[in-house]
């Protein structure tokens, strides 16, 4: 039996899993999990990049003791944000979160100066005010000390890759979702970082299963490990968990965490007018396709009423919001998710009640706020799913779910109600598991995505949901 090692780290927590092969089929074991606690220094905030790559090491070493070849590591995290390394290797600081992108006006400035539609012919990606572009635009604008020296731009997949193996790669994926990434030049944008006068900082681009090296002899000799190799899989996390999704033309996915990322997969980005009016992302993924998505508020408005009642009742958790939903009444009027309400409000249950207060909604209880939220996020699935049939001109017969959101039975059901279609919903580790089915195609284990998805199929169970109403 062989091994590989996806570490998936997400905008709140980290897991690590090791896929064991063999027999013809693949078993997840999870090894590490950790949190990931931003830091939040004068009024701006940061993560925590020693924390993560202590993280990742543990993770490492945890795998090595199970007693098992393992062959590889692969890092996937959330998109656009990035480290910054000058001329002599070092890290130029911590790296910014992207929520605090959402009191910056670079995204209006640049389109402003530039043109919405100048930028996107360049970049045709959702409009987002965190996304790469802008935070390099911001940091232009104020003058940063860390970009004047920066020698290189590192998304921080590719950051820790980077203190891994001394490589500095930007994977594919990801490049797509910084709005710096020309799919007509299959590269960035040379036009977009002259035009906004942006340091010649960006590293080279190489597609998902590529191997940047073997651990650098500092860390293997600290880890006690020789030989293996680091591997850059769909680095961004959604891309691994379409990776892990059989779709076809009638399919629609949704990968269900903090955000909801919901989409269909096409060959090549979608230029419609529609695209740039509903704001939707062309993303990449294996194999150089794309995701036309819409990037949506997902149960980062769960998670942090969690946090918020947790300071009064420390034994509340996920499972128990679930079941208050499941007992309290449904309202015919669905709450906004998307509203800047929730983008990042001091205190979530007022957000919610508030907005809920606007449709003339009066929340009774903690289960009442907690259906409110699942139920918008179900409702915008909704909505998501007729644009992308009105701009694809396909027709959506059915839902692929992945993601730790499918744990959310409620979600998953009110998904399948509102858009009148069945779901799908499995395997709930899908970001590991694409990032570890991404790793076995670099290194040859695997022929190809078919091959792959007839072994995701034999080794997972799937939940499966009709339409109740």
């Amino acid at each position: 039996m062989i091994g590989f090692l996806a570490i998936d780290i997400g905008a709140s927590s980290g897991k690590a899993f090791v896929g064991k092969y063999g027999r013809n089929r693949l078993v997840l074991e999870e090894v590490h999990r950790f949190s990931n606690e931003p830091i939040h220094v004068a009024d701006l905030t940061h993560w925590n990049l020693i924390s993560l790559y202590k993280n990742v090491v543990e993770s490492i070493k945890a795998a090595s003791a199970m007693g098992i070849e393992i062959r590889s590591v692969g890092i996937d995290t959330w998109g656009v944000d990035f480290g910054l390394i000058d001329s002599s290797g070092s890290i130029q600081g911590d790296p910014r979160h992207y929520r605090d992108m959402f009191k910056d006006d670079s995204m209006d400035y640049a389109i402003k100066k530039a043109g919405k539609r100048w930028i996107f012919d360049r970049a045709p990606t959702q409009f987002q005010p965190f996304n790469t572009l802008y935070q390099l635009i911001s940091l232009k604008r104020n003058n940063s000390r860390y970009l004047e020296k920066a020698d290189a731009l590192l998304p921080m997949p590719s950051l820790l890759t980077y203190f891994l193996t001394g490589e500095k790669l930007t994977e594919f994926t990801f490049a797509t979702t910084t709005q710096l990434f020309d799919p007509d030049r299959n590269d960035w944008s040379e036009e977009l970082i002259r035009f906004f006068d942006l340091p010649d900082i960006m590293t080279p681009i190489v597609d998902p299963g590529e191997i940047a090296g073997e651990l650098l002899p500092s860390v293997a000799e600290e880890l006690g490990i020789k030989g293996l190799k680091v591997i850059l899989p769909a680095s961004h996390d959604t891309a691994s968990a379409v990776s892990s999704m059989d779709l076809s033309d009638d399919s629609m996915f949704v990968s269900a965490g903090t955000w909801c990322l919901e989409g269909v997969l096409i060959d090549k980005p979608s230029r419609n007018d529609d695209v740039i009016e509903n704001n939707l992302a062309n993303e990449g993924c294996y194999g150089r396709r794309y995701r036309l998505l819409k990037n949506l508020t997902g149960l980062w408005l769960v998670q942090e009423l969690l946090k918020e009642w947790r300071r009064s009742d420390p034994n509340l958790d996920h499972y128990a919001l679930t079941e208050m939903a499941l007992t309290v009444r449904s309202y015919e009027r669905k709450i906004d998710v998307e509203s800047e309400a929730f983008r990042k409000p001091r205190s979530m249950e007022k957000a919610i009640l508030s907005e809920a207060e606007k449709l003339g909604i009066s929340l009774k209880n903690r289960g009442e706020i907690v259906r409110a939220a699942i139920e918008g996020i179900a409702y915008q699935t909704e909505q998501t799913r007729k644009q992308l049939q009105s701009i694809t001109g396909r027709s959506i017969r059915n839902i692929r779910m992945v993601g730790g959101g499918i744990r959310n039975s409620l979600l998953c059901q009110l998904v399948s109600d509102y858009t009148g279609l069945p779901v799908v919903a499995g395997p709930a580790e899908g970001t590991a598991t694409g990032n570890i089915i991404v790793q076995m195609l670099g290194l040859g284990e695997l022929s190809d995505l078919s091959q792959a998805h007839d072994l995701i199929q034999r080794s997972f169970n799937f939940q499966e949901y009709t339409p109740k109403k």
